[in-house]
C-alpha cells in the first residue's frame, strides 16, 4: 500500500489489518499440527503431529520475519519522502 494512502487509513482499519496478520500467522503455526494431530489418530502414527508443528512453527516465523522486514522497508521509504 503506497504511504499516503497508509495516512488516510482509520485507527480501526489499521488495527483490523494487524489483525488479519497476527490470526493468519497464529493459524499457519497451529493448523499444520491440527492436521498432523488427526492423521496420526488416522493412521495409527505418533510421528506426524510433532512435524506439522515443526513445519508450522517454521512457516510462521519465517512469515512473522517477512513482515518485519515489510514494515522496515516502508518506514524507511517513509522517512526518505519526508
Amino acid at each position: 500500500m503506497p504511504p499516503d494512502d497508509q495516512n488516510k487509513r482509520s485507527p480501526a482499519a489499521i488495527g483490523y489489518e494487524w489483525v488479519s496478520r497476527v490470526t493468519t500467522v497464529c493459524l499457519e503455526m497451529v493448523l499444520p499440527g491440527i492436521g498432523g494431530q488427526w492423521l496420526d489418530e488416522r493412521w495409527g502414527t505418533n510421528y506426524l503431529t510433532l512435524l506439522g508443528l515443526v513445519i508450522g512453527v517454521t512457516v510462521g516465523i519465517t512469515h512473522l520475519l517477512a513482515m518485519t522486514k515489510q514494515a522496515e522497508r516502508s518506514k524507511k521509504d517513509k522517512d526518505s519522502q519526508d
